[in-house]
């Protein structure tokens, strides 16, 4: 049985997320920053960032009384099951110049270094930074129907930052890697699956019931938290990756077309000279 839900940021109105233990040394996280889960600065700051936090002292608390099983499975926004989350917001995001290190990419870091198996319940969409998000996790338990997935910085100008390409890299062979970042293509659950993009898609449809799989799961991988060695495991299988993330990156959104514009001016500048 789930205990009462505690809410994040703690002193907030309205919780913009939720952590829940659900037995056998299994927490959920819950994103609420509705509609659709934007990764903001302060949703990360305030709630995820925290709820990680809450769910790591607890699992210590438990262990120190004898239960030391521990997994974890974030999901998305449960009231209409649409949105795992749609990624960034990058037009907020000149207000915060260390984005990428300081929230974003601290974010990732700690999804890919948790001492617990962490499993990404994709009850929804994930776009962008929301599917960076779900493969920081170490599994991927997709819904069937209404869940598409895309890296689609191609369509609208953005360059992949590095600490997300070095997630996608650390998950991904190279062949979906370049079609995933090159095409922008956007998945569906089974052709998310046939590529390794996520490791299971439920049979049953809906949110609810992608999650209460996902809960099974992470009951079955708890006991492998016991020995306490999983971040350690995990910091050296990810080292490349999280000294990427521990740099900072500049937003970058329109830099490639100045670049592109100067490349042309110096090409027609060397066409004029070639023909004189």
């Amino acid at each position: 049985m789930a205990t009462a839900a505690v809410t994040f940021p703690r002193a907030a109105k309205q919780a913009l997320a939720t952590v829940t233990q659900e037995g056998n040394g299994v927490w959920l996280l819950s994103m609420h920053n509705l509609p659709d889960n934007r990764l903001l600065p302060e949703f990360i700051k305030q709630a995820l960032l925290p709820a990680l936090d809450h769910v790591e002292l607890a699992w210590h608390r438990a262990a120190q009384a004898g239960n030391k099983n521990g997994a974890l499975v974030l999901t998305g926004e449960r009231d209409k099951g649409k949105f795992f989350s749609n990624g960034l917001q990058l037009e907020v995001l000149a207000d915060y110049p260390t984005f990428f290190r300081d929230y974003y990419y601290k974010l990732l870091s700690r999804v890919m270094t948790f001492p617990l198996h962490t499993i990404a319940a994709v009850n929804g969409h994930f776009f962008a930074g929301g599917l960076c998000l779900a493969l920081a996790c170490d599994w991927r338990i997709c819904r069937p129907d209404r869940t598409w997935g895309s890296m689609n910085e191609v369509h609208f100008g953005a360059p992949i930052p590095a600490g997300m390409a070095a997630v996608l890299s650390a998950r991904l062979p190279e062949p979906v890697l370049r079609k995933v970042l090159l095409t922008g293509h956007r998945y569906t659950a089974q052709e998310a699956l046939k590529e390794g993009i996520v490791d299971e898609v439920v049979e049953a449809t809906g949110s609810e019931g992608t999650i209460a799989y996902a809960l099974q799961k992470a009951a079955t991988l708890s006991p492998l938290a016991a020995t306490g060695v999983l971040r350690a495991m995990k910091q050296t299988i990810y080292a490349p990756v999280i000294a990427q993330l521990a740099k900072n990156e500049p937003l970058s959104v329109g830099g490639p077309q100045a670049e592109n514009e100067a490349l042309f001016k110096a090409l027609v500048a060397a066409e004029v000279s070639a023909k004189l």
